[in-house]
């Protein structure tokens, strides 16, 4: 009842599980790139963006148009990725979806606190 219920907000269409022997070869397939994205984002929030780029004398603007730019990738990752674990039925679906869920919130505040400055 509940699986359905997500894939419906999420607009997806299941298909039939997947077999566990499928999931031994392809199990972290579907995390690969929501966490290589979420690494690359760190990386610029917290290293690149506020140490680096005022030693180059890079203003704060462009960082602040430049995470924006990736807190909208981030989130568009994280919808893509519960879509397709939703799709095939993933038994990892539901221990990621809190996660997900509370990084889409953080993102978001992330993203308007940037707009905030960046635009006020």
């Amino acid at each position: 009842m509940m699986d359905r219920a997500v894939a419906r907000v999420l607009r997806v269409q299941p298909q039939p599980p997947v077999l566990p022997q499928a999931v031994a070869t392809t199990g972290s397939r579907p995390f690969e790139t929501p966490l290589l994205i979420a690494g690359v984002r760190c990386t610029l929030r917290y290293i690149v963006l506020p140490f680096v780029l005022p030693l180059l004398g890079i203003a704060t603007g462009a960082a602040l148009g430049i995470l924006l730019i990736v807190d909208v990738i981030a989130a568009i990752t994280i919808v893509a990725t519960l879509r397709q674990l939703w799709r095939i039925q993933h038994p990892r679906r539901w221990q990621y979806l809190p996660v997900a869920l509370v990084l889409a919130v953080l993102i978001g505040f992330f993203f308007v606190n940037d707009a905030r400055v960046l635009y006020v």
